[in-house]
């Protein structure tokens, strides 16, 4: 599992981070976010210059590099303000996290887009789900492997944009699974990752095997995994934090 564990809230100004990469964005109408345009004014216009060439269009994922007082700094494309919605902030945030893979550059800061609610989750969401790698069964052992492991955020609403950081961490989790072959994603390990989710966020987990749930009347899903050496599981989660409102139930089939 190689992704983002973690992601700081910068309260600071950006220039006393001793992050190796900054990253601010600009509209494709040429409008500078927040920072982008403190910067812009701290240093001669120099994002206005780019504009006037023409190098910078401000179009979504385009991405121009800079370098200002020996920090590299990244204008990232955010393309249609009448289109920045959630969805897009998720996609962008995560191009920010691809590109510090690509140029193999830990310890990277980003301004928050949008202060809205929904934006600083996606934003969360966006920097853990661009920062995903599957290794575990990699070919090439000689190849070096860079994982990014230190990000920051500046200007986001804690808890929203930690909150997007946990769903993002989530949805990892389920792409590991999934990318797990299934020799190795069998029902015996889903059952085990469910306990620990269980343990973790204080739920109810109760894990039936053949003989119980083939009494209980479920012989379709007997019937289904009678073919395979691996013992079939049933796996139930519990989160009664409701209070008294009438449960929400999900029902799914684990392929292994």
């Amino acid at each position: 599992m190689a992704h983002l564990k973690k992601i700081e809230i910068l309260k600071s100004n950006w220039d006393n981070s001793d992050s190796n990469l900054f990253v601010v964005g600009v509209y494709d109408d040429k409008t500078l976010t927040p920072i982008a345009k403190s910067i812009n004014e701290d240093n001669k216009n120099l994002f206005d210059e780019a504009i006037k060439i023409g190098d910078v269009k401000g179009k979504k994922g385009e991405t121009h590099l800079f370098y200002i007082e020996n920090r590299r700094v990244l204008l990232l494309g955010l393309g249609s303000k009448e289109k920045f919605d959630s969805n897009e902030v998720r996609l962008i945030a995560g191009n920010a996290s691809r590109y510090a893979i690509d140029k193999k550059i830990d310890n990277f800061l980003v301004e928050c887009f949008s202060n809205q609610d929904s934006h600083a989750q996606a934003m969360g969401e966006g920097l853990v789900l661009g920062s995903y790698q599957y290794f575990d069964f990699k070919t090439n052992k000689d190849e070096k492997q860079f994982i990014l492991e230190n990000a920051a955020v500046i200007g986001c609403e804690s808890n929203h944009f930690q909150r997007g950081v946990l769903i993002g961490q989530a949805v990892c989790l389920a792409r590991d699974l999934g990318n797990s072959p299934g020799n190795v994603a069998t029902p015996s390990k889903l059952a085990s990752v469910a306990k620990e989710i269980a343990e973790e966020g204080k739920m109810k987990a109760t894990i039936f095997d053949r003989e119980e749930f083939t009494e209980m009347g479920m012989g379709g899903l007997a019937g289904v995994s009678i073919g395979t050496d691996e013992p079939p599981k049933f796996i139930i989660l519990e989160y009664m934090n409701g209070g008294d409102s009438k449960p929400k139930v999900l029902v799914g089939k684990g392929l292994t």
